[in-house]
């Protein structure tokens, strides 16, 4: 009887649960019938109902509500669609040709692109990571317009470009960014921030934008949103990537015989012995004697062709009405670029970066009122680095294998007969043997930790007044190094004679491998913590077309970083704004901050800024007579906004400095003290502040299909902390900071894009140029003995050198014409022009050079080709009117090791060289000592940035193996560069840094293939 009842029972239930779940299926597709991808349909009401169309616009749904579905994606206008009982139904989109659904993230908030009246860059998370580099930033170069990057090393854990936004404008610390990860200050690098958790970046560019930060927004702000749940079921996803990495330039040296030989017509140059017989240059041409006369390609046996990089990601997002996650862990290993000549497994001697990031997004309803956000994120990391010492410690394997003095071709041979280390103490007299440093030198290791915890409370408060909410956030961040060594610096290595069959000890007194050292060192300076504290009420509100919304915040941060003063800020934003069925637009936005840094009747001031828009397009003279015009906006804005950062970092400049040095004597028995003496001088500065007006237009035509955007901008920076440079030293005291720079930068942004599709088959092109150009107005220089040496007017960064005329003839020519004092020219060294007129080359004959390592020009090209499950997009980045120029090791014969460019010497035979006369001494063709334009090249270039080729597996396919997706992708980053003005006689990649003697660490280009499935 029981279980006849409970099987009744199960029946019942049964009925009534087949009752409530109607499944239905779809197909969403455009006005004109094509299928759309990728769309989002959920229940109304029942949000964690829902699912996604395939690529033929295909969805299937078990619904549990009402029937309402709601179907919504990116560039088409949201629809609801009543089921009824219906079991199959299509839904046509209608394509948003003026972006109503569009949405920018700005300060503090977001808007939609319709109304935005400020100059934001935006792009999403998804193109992002079509980019196989480790360091987020390296993926926007030439995507996005205002956006200058340089990357200027490719070192594991360190290829992250330095960033601008619209170029330079101070000559008071470095310009970067502001960084704000979820209305937050970001304490860490943006390097870290792993790319699988970023929903989007916005590039905040105008004052519009950035005055709400106040004293922090000046060089423009970065805001960084990460991803989070979304309502229906659990997903999954895997992503797995293996790449290889090789530099985009790398020196090609010369082998033994050229080097000897040159060597040899060197010296005749200067008048001197040659120093290799013709047995010498034969031995090392025919390869006879590999001991007493080697040939080594030193890059070749230290360095792989190739260094890998490996890339895995997990994460689950989903959720449910009350609660939604986004759960992320990934890890990133980059190889360096050195062989393997460990004989120590765990003593490992190359370069290499490990990372884990880790992240957690918790989204909770806790009532219908009230959301609380917890947000939990961070990273691990340790680099690695050989200790091999070197010369003057330099311990950098770039550098040894550029240095003449240490590793020509003919040093020795890296092994003896034997199976010893081989060496010479006649050459590389400042070092052992570089494979056995290498191999038993050790490793100097960092060890990074970076937590960061946000916990947010937003309360609506539509009972009191419809459209108010209040939000309150707290934030905190830690940052902790330290470093952990193994290292040694003795070991024994031998020169071996051949003819001999003797071997003579590198150092005497060296009979065995030296034991390891262990050594640990806290990193104070890269050591912090950051409390931020924000209090937030919002309103926002529609009535009858009238849109007014406005934002009153409180920020407060306490940064601490290791034994220094800690610093802090307090800051007041404000935002009011309206707009008139999104025709007529106005915003003010305000911010009003203070900082510890300066004195208390100096710590606080406003910043404010005001916009204001016009949607031309909207009005009816527009809207009936010029049909295909979707969208035309003018745009115009203009504020203040400061920066309270001070290049040497220092809090509290405006108080008198002491240090405590030297010591003295007292007392009738003499008694040593301990001295002070005055240091540098106090001065009550305050912040550094800008005013820039831009104008800016937005056009969408053509259903959406073309698109374009232009902003002209004028930076105007003053006050700028500099030091005094009009004062003479015999002062005898260091001068303070004070507010005296101005900097001049204007410029403009254009992008223009198009995109459209037949049937399964779809395209996009996106082009970009920003140019932003500065001048420094002032920077109290001492007065120049003649005005072409005068750096006021000219742009940041530049520097004075001499003006290359030609080359010295002969010995007419050298006696007719001007040369330096006490050094006499020879017939193809180089010849400055004399421009004070006085037969004399020195310091008043420079001029400042015409362009500065920063790049005024960037030009991007993106586009994209699609069919059915296989896509293809590529990206063009360009950079102009900026040059480089290399020193010492970098380029001057016998202290770089030769190249091809110096056997291509000014000779009498070759009037139309690469290079001047070649020399051992001292010379005016020296790039070191006498910098010119012939040593400054124009580094302008053209790169295939990024490229990706991906499949992905039909819907149908990839569930019969119980799988949501299937995507298979290569990719590749820095594929190819082509300079455009000057010859890359430095053989370095153009974005490396200027002035530099060698042992830049390669920036690299990256060939990926990777593989993404989601569950």
């Amino acid at each position: 009887m029981k279980r006849s009842a409970l099987l009744i029972i199960c029946i019942f239930l049964a009925g009534r649960l087949l009752a409530q779940t109607q499944t239905i299926t779809g197909k969403v597709t455009t006005s004109t019938g094509e299928a759309i991808a990728g769309v989002t349909i959920y229940e109304k009401d029942v949000p964690n109902s829902g699912a996604v169309s395939d690529r033929n616009g295909i969805f299937k749904l078990d619904l549990r509500g009402k029937g309402i579905l709601i179907v919504q994606s990116m560039g088409f206008l949201q629809k609801e669609v009543q089921v009824g009982g219906k079991t199959e139904i299509d839904v046509q989109l209608a394509i948003d040709a003026k972006g109503l659904e569009d949405v920018v993230v700005i300060g503090y908030g977001q808007k939609k692109k319709i109304t935005n009246t400020g100059a934001v860059s935006a792009i999403g998370g998804a193109e992002i990571r079509e980019t196989p580099t480790a360091s987020l930033q390296n993926a926007l170069a030439g995507r996005v317009t205002g956006f200058t990057t340089q990357q200027r090393s490719g070192k594991p854990g360190s290829d992250g470009a330095n960033m601008l936004i619209r170029g330079l404008s101070t000559m008071s610390g470095n310009g970067a960014p502001l960084v704000i990860v979820d209305d937050l200050e970001f304490a860490g690098n943006i390097s870290e921030i792993d790319a699988d958790q970023v929903e989007s970046i916005s590039i905040l560019k105008d004052a519009s934008t950035t005055a709400i930060y106040g004293i922090k927004g000046a060089n423009g702000v970065i805001v960084i949103t990460t991803r989070r749940g979304k309502n229906g079921r659990p997903q999954i996803t895997l992503r797995s990537e293996a790449a290889g990495q090789r530099p985009t330039y790398l020196p090609d040296y010369l082998g033994s015989y050229d080097v000897a030989r040159l060597r040899n017509e060197a010296l005749k140059n200067d008048g001197l012995a040659a120093q290799f017989t013709e047995e010498d240059l034969q031995k090392f041409k025919d390869g006879s004697d590999p001991f007493g006369h080697p040939d080594i390609d030193w890059a070749k046996t230290l360095l792989r062709p190739f260094s890998m990089q490996t890339y895995n990601n997990l994460n689950i997002s989903g959720g449910t009405e009350k609660a939604k996650y986004f759960i992320s862990a990934g890890y990133l290993w980059q190889n360096g670029m050195v062989k393997d000549f460990t004989v120590d497994e765990d003593l490992n001697s190359n370069y290499y970066y490990k990372r884990y990031n880790f992240r957690s997004n918790l989204d909770f309803n806790a009532t219908k009122s009230l959301t609380l956000n917890v947000d939990l994120s961070g990273n691990f990391a340790n680099r690695n680095e050989p200790n091999i010492g070197g010369r003057n410690a330099r311990n950098n394997v770039f550098f040894e294998i550029s240095d003449y003095t240490q590793l020509p071709p003919f040093a020795y041979n890296p092994y003896n007969p034997d199976g010893s280390y081989g060496a010479n103490p006649t050459v590389g007299s400042y070092s052992n043997s570089i494979i056995g440093r290498f191999a038993l030198g050790g490793y100097n290791r960092s060890y990074d930790n970076t937590i960061t915890t946000n916990l947010r409370a937003t309360q609506k408060l539509d009972f009191l007044v419809r459209g108010l909410s209040v939000k309150g956030i707290i934030g905190y961040n830690a940052m902790t190094r330290f470093w952990r060594s193994m290292t040694r610096t003795s070991f024994p290595a031998y020169k071996y004679d051949a003819a001999a069959d003797t071997y003579s000890p590198f150092d005497p007194n060296v009979f065995r491998v030296e034991k390891l050292n262990l050594g640990y060192v806290t990193d104070a300076n890269n050591s912090a913590k950051k409390l931020n504290l924000q209090a937030a009420i919002n309103y926002d509100r529609t009535i009858n077309g009238h849109h007014v919304y406005a934002l009153a915040l409180f920020n407060q941060t306490s940064d601490n970083r290791g034994a220094d003063e800690p610093v802090y800020f307090r800051g007041y934003a404000f935002r009011a704004g309206y707009d008139f069925h999104q025709k007529y637009l106005f915003e003010l936005n305000a911010g009003y901050n203070g900082s510890s840094r300066f004195s208390s009747g100096k710590r606080y001031s406003w910043f404010p800024a005001v916009s204001a828009g016009w949607n031309v397009a909207e009005e009816d003279f527009i809207k009936n007579n010029v049909r295909f015009l979707d969208l035309l906006k003018l745009r115009v804005t203009y504020g203040i906004m400061g920066t309270d950062a001070i290049s040497d970092g220092s809090a509290y400049r405006y108080l008198q400095l002491y240090n405590r040095t030297g010591t003295y004597s007292i007392g009738d028995v003499s008694t040593t003290v301990n001295g002070i003496v005055e240091g540098t001088l106090g001065n009550d500065i305050t912040w550094e502040k800008e005013r820039q007006p831009d104008f800016g237009i937005d056009i969408r035509m053509f259903r959406g299909k073309v698109t374009f955007t232009a902003d002209y901008f004028s930076r105007y920076r003053y006050n700028i902390m500099i030091t005094r440079g009009s004062v003479p030293t015999i002062l005898g005291v260091n001068l303070p900071p004070v507010n005296l720079g101005r900097v001049q930068n204007r410029g403009f942004e254009v992008e223009a894009g198009y995109n459209n599709s037949y049937r399964n088959f779809r395209y996009s092109a996106k082009a970009n140029m920003s140019y932003a150009k500065n001048k420094v107005l002032y920077m109290d220089e001492a007065m120049p003995a003649y005005p072409w040496l005068n750096r006021t007017g000219n742009p940041l960064g530049t520097i004075p050198g001499y003006q290359f005329i030609g080359y010295y003839t002969d010995d007419a020519d050298v006696a007719a014409s001007p040369k330096p004092a006490g050094l006499t020219p020879k017939r193809g060294d180089l010849k400055y022009a004399d421009l004070n007129k006085d037969n004399v080359i020195d310091v008043n004959d420079q001029r400042i050079m015409k362009y500065p390592n920063l790049p005024n020009t960037i030009l991007g090209f993106t586009g994209s080709v699609g069919y059915k499950s296989i896509s293809f997009s590529f990206t063009l980045q360009s950079a102009l009117n900026f040059a480089n120029r290399k020193v010492a090791e970098s380029i001057n014969p016998f202290a770089n090791n030769l190249r091809p460019i110096h056997a291509n010497a000014w000779r009498p035979d070759n009037p139309d060289p690469d290079f001047p006369r070649l020399t051992t001494v001292g010379s005016i063709s020296n790039a070191t000592t006498y910098p010119s334009d012939y040593w400054f090249r124009r580094s302008d270039y053209l790169r295939i940035k990024t490229i990706q080729l991906a499949y992905d597996l039909p819907k149908k396919m990839a569930e019969r193996i119980s799988l949501q997706g299937v995507r298979i992708y290569t990719s590749g980053y820095n594929l190819a560069t082509w300079m455009l003005v000057d010859k890359n006689i430095y053989e370095v990649d153009p974005e490396t840094p200027s002035g530099t003697e060698g042992g830049d660490y390669p920036v690299q280009k990256v060939i990926n293939f990777g593989l993404q499935v989601t569950f």
